[in-house]
């Protein structure tokens, strides 16, 4: 029996390319999911003009949307395509969840992750993320399309989403759009049996909302980053071996994440070694499509936009430099590693790689549960 599927949030722009993802999904006969509602706080009339306009990135949507309003005894209705789906406005997630079983919630607001902190010194549990509330009014999965400390998991299409355990993993964050371009190819490499011994990244990085308009329009900005830290959460080997920082630069999407790390090896590795594991890894189903390979010399934003991985190689600008100190010259199991200052550029569509993964999850969790 299909699991159904609510979508909170719907009205942002992950949220809308969330939501059409679905759509395009179950148009391809899916058995797994279904969609039953989606919530915005903003309104119906708010969401259906959003989702027919144009969107400066993406274009028009292939979908014929409308709006129907309800009455007191039955909910807002929005049709998509062939699909009809009960439509709320409410702030308040109980009366949203209040009368009907919703197995699967992609909440898509980002409202309900981390808490904000004054005190930094103080711990955050796994008690204290928001998206906890959903379980409470009887929703039994809830997929953050956002990084959060607190979830019960980050779990990441063709990364680690096979960890996947219905019984301890109720809040589950998808991570950040930056830290599923580094995760997919570093995955890749570890499982080609590449050890990373230490790793910095950066990433230029089209702008959020989080600038101001001036510094989002006239200006590079330097900026914190998460992604480095989370991505050990991820691949838990990595975990304090990374740090990174973002260059959020003047486009509205697209960006380019920059990873150079020690990599350890039996044998002497080249950059086609390197590129050789990503053309394979491209054509394997245990990655579940989400990683890809740009074909031309020199990539620039208007050819990562569109593109539907969480990671796109760029095989040029794959560099490898042998080094001749550190762990190099120590015996690991008998077997003397060689090291490697190693250069590979990631491109990913932050805002559409980032709404392809979770719907992946959410059928795939709907498959397993």
């Amino acid at each position: 029996m299909a699991k159904s599927v609510l979508i909170n949030g719907a009205g942002g722009r992950i949220g809308r390319s969330v939501t059409y993802e679905v759509i395009k999904l179950l148009g391809s006969n899916a058995k797994d999911i279904t969609l039953v509602a989606v919530n915005e706080p903003r309104g119906l009339e708010f969401v259906v003009d959003s989702y027919k306009s144009r969107d400066p990135v993406h274009g028009f949507y292939n979908w014929d949307v409308g709006g129907t309003k309800g009455s007191l005894s039955s909910p807002d209705r929005l049709t998509m395509r062939d699909y009809r789906v009960s439509f709320f406005a409410e702030k308040d997630i109980s009366k949203v969840l209040e009368s009907r079983e919703i197995d699967i919630v992609l909440e898509c607001s980002g409202f309900f992750g981390d808490p904000k902190q004054k005190d930094k010194s103080v711990k955050l549990t796994k008690a204290d993320n928001g998206a906890r509330i959903f379980l409470e009014h009887g929703a039994k999965t809830v997929i953050q399309t956002y990084p959060a400390k607190t979830a019960d998991v980050n779990l990441v299409m063709g990364v680690n989403h096979q960890s996947y355990d219905s019984e301890k993993h109720k809040v589950i964050s998808n991570a950040s759009c930056t830290t599923k371009a580094l995760a997919m190819p570093l995955q890749v490499l570890i499982d080609n049996g590449i050890e990373i011994d230490a790793l910095s990244m950066d990433t230029t990085h089209a702008a959020t909302a989080s600038q101001e308009v001036l510094h989002s329009l006239g200006q590079i900005v330097t900026h914190a980053t998460g992604a480095a830290k989370a991505t050990g959460l991820v691949i838990p080997s990595l975990e304090g071996r990374m740090s990174g920082m973002s260059y959020r630069v003047p486009t509205l999407d697209g960006s380019f994440a920059n990873l150079y790390f020690v990599a350890l090896s039996e044998n002497k590795l080249t950059s086609e070694d390197i590129n050789k594991m990503f053309y394979s890894a491209a054509k394997n189903q245990k990655y579940a499509g989400r990683i890809g390979i740009f074909g031309g010399e020199d990539a620039g934003t208007f050819d990562i936009v569109g593109r539907r991985e969480n990671a796109v190689i760029i095989p040029s600008k794959t560099s490898v430099i042998p080094l001749s100190f550190g762990r190099s010259a120590l015996v690991t199991n008998k077997q003397k590693m060689r090291a490697h200052l190693v250069t590979v550029i990631s491109g990913y569509d932050n805002e559409l790689g980032s709404s392809v993964d979770p719907v992946l999850l959410a059928d795939y969790i709907a498959k397993k549960s």
